[in-house]
């Protein structure tokens, strides 16, 4: 069917290893944890400059564990769905923080 996406199918457990193998990408999965966050957000969260952090959140969605959402030049992530048993080795690995209150969006 024209214009229709295949879903893409579920990260295998080598995929979500090599995700969470970096402590940096860690830290930007514990930082989005299941709401939608801001790039600028994990920018400030991790201390790094902006290609660092776009570099591991591209290789997250590689990997299958988050997705994107752009709104004009923001970009939003947010977790990816996962089997259940994906999802808890994310939830042990990267344990969600409470968004700041001061966020630029």
């Amino acid at each position: 069917m024209p214009g229709v996406k295949n879903p893409s199918p579920p990260p295998t457990v080598a995929q979500v290893c090599l995700g969470l193998s970096d402590p940096t990408r860690l830290r930007l999965l514990a930082r989005i944890g299941r709401e939608e966050v801001c790039v600028c957000d994990l920018q400030a969260e991790v201390g790094r400059d902006q290609p660092t952090v776009s570099r591991h959140l591209a290789m997250l969605r590689k990997y299958g564990l988050v997705t994107c959402r752009k709104e004009g030049r923001w970009c939003h992530y947010r977790r990816a769905p996962l089997p259940p048993t994906l999802a808890r080795i994310v939830d042990l690995a990267a344990s969600p923080k409470a968004r700041p209150k001061n966020s630029c969006c």
